[in-house]
């Protein structure tokens, strides 16, 4: 396989970004509030943007800055202003989605190439060839709505283009984002970074037999909604996961497999990142999937998992693109280690039975002997928000920095 293959991965905060390259990220995005989509929870202004892509490039690895809002005129002015900063803390691209922005970037930032952002929704080979010869975008983040099908015709039609997936994450139930519901119900506008996931919440439907059928006379299709013991989520769709097809993805052209989830955890980034490179790291070595890295991925806090567009319809027979259910857990994120101790994040107590995950693929069972405070000072038990502490255990005298301490499953 002659061109590498890039696992990307979101960098929500700076701890995030440090787990995630820790773990196998080959390079990482990042954006500034103003004009990032995700302006809430993102701790990324001007000087830990520079900082992190700085720190980025001193791992050999890449750093793509999101100005992938639609910006309204009043935006125009400061970005003309901030991309000539952005672009002297050489980013490998800017991921851009707005054409208006896009030729800001292309005459006051020439020397940084163009990716173009999902939020375009490019959705055929005809648009990506007009992206690139408009303004030269050397790489099409493509529609999460295409199938494997769809994307290997694109690239056939036009071949110099680097394409990128997404491969892991959450789906919006809009064209790739481009929703208007958070900011109908809540006044949050999803397109300029403040999505509250209206889509995520719980309803009331009240219709008979729970089917909601179509307004048309002539439309005699039903659609189901299902309830259970939480209730009824309308517009909640499985989380995105095709770890067990990167293959497919490969034979179609996609060189960049992306993960969407800058606010999701710590732990979520180390994780993903640690399970999709190792899948990657088969797929080039010409083996078979390990399922192992689909039973890690299993420990997280999801919606249930699920292809999406990619190998199926998701209205056909057999598939279920709606979660009808609350989020799954079977771990807890017990602690990170750090330079001085674990940083905790759920309760911790001695004798507890754990899991460690290091960033050299290690994963051992062990048990908590004791807990002693920076002070000195012992503890049977603590909890989330206390800090940090020093923890020794049973059979593993030392830790790496970045190493995770889990609970056993929750299920078990």
């Amino acid at each position: 396989m002659s061109q590498d293959l890039e696992l990307l991965m979101p960098a929500g905060s700076v701890t995030k970004l440090e787990m995630t390259l820790e773990y196998g990220a080959d390079a990482v995005y990042l954006g500034p509030p103003l004009y990032s989509l995700r302006a809430r929870e993102n701790h990324f202004h001007q000087e830990e943007l520079k900082k992190s892509i700085d720190y980025v490039h001193s791992k050999n690895k890449k750093a793509y800055m999101t100005l992938n809002i639609f910006a309204r005129n009043r935006k125009l002015k400061p970005l003309t202003a901030d991309i000539q900063e952005y672009a002297k803390m050489k980013p490998d691209a800017f991921i851009m989605s707005d054409p208006g922005l896009a030729m800001i970037a292309k005459e006051y930032a020439p020397a940084i190439p163009i990716h173009l952002s999902v939020q375009a929704n490019c959705m055929n080979w005809q648009s990506v060839k007009f992206w690139q010869q408009s303004l030269g975008v050397e790489r099409v983040i493509l529609s999460r709505e295409l199938s494997v099908q769809e994307i290997t015709e694109i690239k056939q039609r036009v071949p110099d283009i680097e394409l990128e997936a997404f491969v892991h994450g959450s789906i919006c139930i809009a064209y790739s984002g481009r929703c208007l519901l958070s900011s109908y119900m809540d006044k949050r506008d999803a397109n300029q970074g403040v999505c509250d996931n209206s889509c995520r919440e719980k309803y009331k439907v009240f219709e008979k037999d729970y089917f909601i059928q179509g307004l048309d006379e002539d439309d005699r299709q039903l659609y189901q909604i299902d309830e259970d013991e939480h209730g009824t989520y309308v517009l909640n769709a499985k989380d995105l996961c095709m770890i067990e097809h990167l293959d497919k993805l490969v034979d179609a052209g996609v060189i960049s497999f992306k993960v969407e989830g800058r606010t999701k955890s710590e732990f979520y980034a180390a994780m993903v990142a640690r399970s999709y490179k190792h899948a990657l790291i088969d797929v080039k070595a010409g083996r078979s999937f390990d399922n192992r890295w689909m039973q890690e991925l299993n420990k997280l806090t999801h919606r249930g998992y699920h292809t999406a567009f990619m190998l199926n319809d998701p209205g056909s027979e057999g598939q279920n693109y709606q979660s009808s259910t609350q989020y799954n857990k079977s771990v807890q994120l017990l602690g990170i280690y750090k330079t001085e101790g674990v940083d905790i994040k759920n309760k911790l107590y001695v004798g507890q039975k754990i899991e460690i995950i290091t960033p050299q693929n290690e994963s051992v069972v062990d048990e908590v002997v004791s807990i002693t405070s920076l002070a000195g000072e012992n503890f049977n038990e603590v909890h989330s928000g206390r800090g940090i502490f020093k923890v020794a255990l049973k059979t593993t005298s030392s830790l790496p920095q970045y190493a995770m301490l889990l609970s056993r499953s929750l299920t078990t």
